[in-house]
């Protein structure tokens, strides 16, 4: 019982003797007094979440003080910047970065320039211009009285029957059809040759005059789809093609333009070897224009006869069974079913 009453005697002194030994390091001070006092009050903040927020709000206070200041360097910056350039030095198309509503400004004033330069040219007048086609007008229209005067036509034969009348009456018309289309293009052709005579006069005026393009609505239509900026070499302008053009150069011009529609075209014929290259066998004939329409018009004319022929000749016998059973195509009279004349005679350039 001693030694049992001895340990709990003992071990009640342990118990009360740490808080006499720390009562002299707990002094109160008063910043201690202040916290006590307000975990002592029950309504009043825990002192971590009152520290949080506290830092919290000076994190907020300091990252918006680094932003406006940041916002006035970066505009700072800029006003020094906008300040040193100049905007009529800018040269957009050596910068990596251009506008291009300025660029689309300098291509048409780059274009305006040129356009100033260029000037209406009236180029001299080919020899009897008065009798073209282009000046007279005097070609065929759809609609004009006087067009279908120029068109024969042919009326049938007295002697034929009711039924062999009314079938010319109908091959007749479509052989008018075809002198009416074989007469445009007779006409297309000449109009087309004397335009190239024109552009040749025109070409040569220009060329005296040094200048590269006509003042034309072609001319402008075409500047007003550009939209990159012309490109300039310097051996252009000190080029000048009138130092080159002559009387010479002018009729072979003349000249290539008569080849091409009225005259036989000399060329080399190009055929296949066996290696697979190609031999030139030597110079041929190439027709020109007139010829290939003459040739194809001819040939239209033929056709058409041989099937107004069979035509015929399949009506005769249908009427007339007994005597015409051995009728022949080329039996039947050219004066029943005349063949649309083709006029080789016509002229391309009045002399």
């Amino acid at each position: 019982m001693t030694r049992t009453r001895a340990q709990m005697l003992a071990n009640q002194h342990k118990q009360s003797s740490p808080p006499s030994e720390k009562e002299p390091a707990a002094a109160p001070t008063p910043r201690a007094k202040g916290r006590g006092s307000e975990d002592d009050d029950p309504q009043a903040q825990h002192p971590r979440k009152r520290r949080f927020q506290r830092s919290s709000q000076q994190l907020a206070q300091q990252m918006h003080t680094s932003t406006r200041q940041t916002r006035e360097v970066i505009q700072q910056t800029l006003a020094a910047i906008v300040d040193a350039i100049k905007l009529d030095d800018i040269e957009p198309y050596h910068s990596d970065r251009s506008n291009p509503y300025f660029e689309y400004l300098q291509i048409r004033k780059k274009i305006e320039e040129k356009r100033k330069i260029l000037c209406y040219i009236s180029p001299q007048a080919p020899q009897c211009y008065a009798e073209y086609v282009t000046y007279t007008g005097s070609y065929l229209l759809d609609g004009k009285p006087l067009s279908k005067l120029h068109i024969p036509v042919i009326a049938p034969p007295p002697s034929l029957a009711e039924p062999l009348k009314e079938l010319f009456k109908q091959q007749e018309a479509v052989r008018g059809k075809l002198r009416l289309q074989h007469s445009i293009e007779r006409e297309k052709l000449i109009v087309s040759c004397e335009q190239e005579i024109l552009r040749v006069h025109c070409r040569a005026a220009r060329t005296i005059a040094n200048q590269a393009v006509p003042f034309s609505a072609c001319t402008m239509l075409l500047d007003s789809e550009v939209y990159n900026m012309p490109l300039e070499s310097q051996g252009d302008e000190n080029k000048s093609v009138r130092d080159r053009f002559n009387a010479r150069q002018f009729i072979s011009w003349l000249q290539d333009v008569d080849d091409k529609y009225d005259r036989m075209k000399v060329c080399g014929e190009q055929l296949l070897s066996p290696a697979g290259g190609q031999t030139s066998v030597g110079p041929r004939l190439e027709p020109s224009s007139k010829t290939c329409l003459l040739m194809r018009q001819q040939h239209e004319a033929a056709a058409l006869n041989a099937v107004q022929r069979m035509e015929w000749q399949l009506k005769v016998q249908e009427l007339d069974p007994a005597g015409h059973k051995s009728l022949c195509v080329n039996e039947v009279p050219s004066f029943y079913v005349p063949m649309v004349d083709v006029n080789d005679d016509f002229v391309l350039l009045p002399a």
